[in-house]
């Protein structure tokens, strides 16, 4: 049982946890970004225009204006750190898990892999005439790579072990027992939430901007570009809805394209419940996932949920609205399968 004083000593490390991740993960990759920026400022007028801005094999093969480094330290250094804690933050809420800790770490490894893959390559171009002159990039590559390693595990050890809360059961609904040859189903809709469709619809944006890109200026490459978005596209579009249905053969859960679907026979079901599910917190994240305990979670948003039992295999979490009267419909079931 949990008592007060517990539930508040976890709801004070959880504001300590968002404290910590929010200086990691946004704070100092400012900081990192704000100094890169400044750097890359500096070196301008002694950067060849236009500048080097991709190295292949061979030695240089992309040419853009020196100013695309500002942009890149920027949107990299400081953009993806933002949204990496703003998803973070808006997600997570008062449940807290290792994901969120690592999205930290991540966001803070991020920023300076960014401000030493901008600035190592602006200070490798100053004073030359001609990009194409521009030495290998290699080591810059190397050390970005070690600044990241490095500072990801600085950040995740710089931020509180909090441990993850576990869900919580909502107060059961009762059905009147089901008589034979009575038939009693429940339906319902699994969606995203509005923010995570606004996050994804931003995800979706930026990919489609990358791809257009692409087609301009390597139209020879573009094909992984369209097929990563065709790919995104599809993956997005089977997840998010699915149509549940509860009745006398079991719980069926089934994408709107028809696939990924999954079904547990009423014979398999040993137990169900309603909880309130917290995605971040016990799955690391929204979607089709695995838990780290053997769940399985169709879960795609923060809410309440179906929580399904099932004889030699892990649980399976459903959220969606109204699991109280999903998970009494299969109670019933369930006593009515007992009582045959």
């Amino acid at each position: 049982m949990t008592t007060p004083g517990t539930q508040i000593d976890a709801a004070a490390d959880v504001r300590r946890a968002r404290r910590a991740l929010t200086v990691v993960g946004l704070v100092i990759p400012a900081v990192f970004t704000a100094v890169a920026v400044a750097l890359i400022a500096v070196w301008m007028p002694e950067l060849p225009d236009p500048a080097a801005t991709h190295w292949g094999a061979g030695g240089v093969d992309g040419y853009g204006p020196p100013v695309t480094y500002l942009w890149l330290a920027i949107g990299i250094g400081l953009g993806l750190p933002l949204l990496l804690v703003t998803v973070t933050l808006t997600m997570a809420r008062q449940q807290w898990g290792v994901t969120a800790r690592f999205l930290g770490a991540l966001a803070l490894g991020l920023s300076g892999f960014s401000a030493v893959t901008t600035t190592g390559s602006t200070w490798m171009q100053r004073g030359l005439s001609d990009a194409a002159d521009a030495t290998d990039v290699l080591p810059v590559l190397v050390g970005a790579f070690c600044a990241l390693l490095i500072l990801s595990a600085a950040g995740w050890v710089l931020q509180p072990d909090v441990e993850a809360t576990g869900p919580v059961t909502l107060k059961t609904t009762r059905l009147p027992s089901i008589s034979a040859g009575e038939r009693v189903v429940w339906m319902g809709t699994a969606r995203m939430a509005r923010g995570g469709l606004l996050i994804v619809g931003f995800a979706c944006v930026v990919l489609i901007g990358v791809t257009a890109v692409m087609l301009l200026q390597a139209p020879g490459s573009a094909w992984i570009s369209l097929l990563v978005l065709a790919v995104v596209g599809l993956a997005l579009a089977a997840t998010a809805s699915f149509r549940v249905r509860v009745g006398a053969d079991g719980l069926h859960v089934r994408s709107q394209l028809g696939f990924p679907r999954l079904h547990v026979p009423l014979d398999e079901i040993t137990g169900v419940r309603a909880i309130e599910c917290h995605p971040f917190a016990e799955f690391g994240g929204t979607g089709w996932r695995v838990g780290l305990d053997g769940r399985t979670g169709i879960v795609l948003r923060t809410g309440p949920a179906i929580e399904v039992d099932r004889r030699g295999a892990g649980a399976v979490v459903i959220t969606v609205d109204g699991a109280e009267t999903a998970a009494a419909t299969l109670q019933a079931h369930l006593e009515r399968r007992a009582e045959a």
